[in-house]
């Protein structure tokens, strides 16, 4: 498995009716910037629904605007197949862990998905139990 160099919480954002987080890696033999978007499970914990590689700068691209090739989803040539980059990361929980684990990136999460959940909208008695699906 490759190694994580950086990683970053850059955005929470809201896709398709779900609440996600977007967190910038620079990882040992991928060239680039990679985009991994994490949503909330039940029970505090996180799912890496998509990695995308960033092919815009923040300098020439600083609005982020995701309507163009800017962002190329990079999931199944990293995990998916039997690419050399795929056999190289291995699995994707792993991938996935190495991310969490890196600094306070688990943490930053965990407290920005519970501060969603609390200021939802309907304050009903089960905020609690409400799963972010992706």
């Amino acid at each position: 498995m490759g190694k994580i160099k950086e990683a970053n919480l850059v955005r929470f954002l809201e896709r398709h009716d779900v609440w996600c987080a977007d967190v910038e890696v620079i990882a040992e033999g991928i060239s680039g910037t990679l985009v991994a978007e994490f949503s909330s499970t039940k029970g505090s914990q996180f799912e890496m629904s998509h990695v995308y590689r960033k092919n815009m700068s923040r300098e020439m691209d600083w609005y982020d605007n995701h309507l163009h090739n800017a962002y190329e989803d990079v999931s199944k040539e990293l995990f998916g197949s039997k690419s050399p980059e795929s056999k190289k990361w291995g699995k994707r929980e792993d991938f996935e862990e190495e991310i969490l684990a890196f600094g306070s990136i688990r943490e930053e999460l965990k407290e920005h998905f519970q501060l969603s959940r609390t200021a939802a909208l309907f304050h009903t008695e089960d905020v609690e139990d409400q799963t972010y699906l992706h």
